[in-house]
């Protein structure tokens, strides 16, 4: 800031402020104004305050609509459901494999000497089942009874 006006604020802070003279009436009118600003201002307090309780209200209804929805489905789904089995899952045995000797002959004695031992592994077909995942038949389930709920009309 430059110098004048900061001696400016400096004169107008010394300086104390006079009151303007009102009359009687003047005083009368501006009392009355105020009692009815005040009364103004507490109704508008008092709707603000109703308009909150409601809207909580609704929150709080909203909440427990949402909550017994979600009772509802869990007693429909317990009753649905049997017992639950806790199945523990086994791993297939694998069979050992089988080493099969092949001697090779020939008709040449030299050759004879020279027979040759091969081992052959020999590997069984074991017929391929489809291994079932407990997580993911439960996964489905679930999955499918929500998919049913969704395009149910209620």
């Amino acid at each position: 800031m430059t110098e004048a006006t900061e001696a400016i604020e400096a004169i107008e802070a010394t300086v104390p402020k006079i009151k303007k003279a009102r009359s009687p009436e003047q005083l009368e009118v501006l009392a009355k104004a105020r009692a009815k600003a005040m009364e103004v201002r507490r109704a508008n307090a008092d709707i603000r305050k109703q308009e909150k309780d409601i809207e909580k209200l609704e929150k709080e209804k909203c909440l427990n609509e949402r909550k017994s929805k979600i009772e509802k489905y869990n007693k429909g789904k317990s009753q649905e459901e049997s017992p639950v089995i806790q199945e523990e899952y086994i791993e297939p045995k694998t069979k050992k494999k089988k080493k099969v000797i092949v001697i090779e002959e020939s008709e040449s004695e030299e050759e004879e000497e020279e027979q040759a031992v091969r081992i052959i592994k020999k590997v069984p077909k074991v017929p391929t089942a489809p291994v079932i995942d407990i997580r993911k038949l439960k996964a489905q389930r679930n999955y499918n009874s929500l998919y049913k709920q969704m395009f149910t009309l209620n």
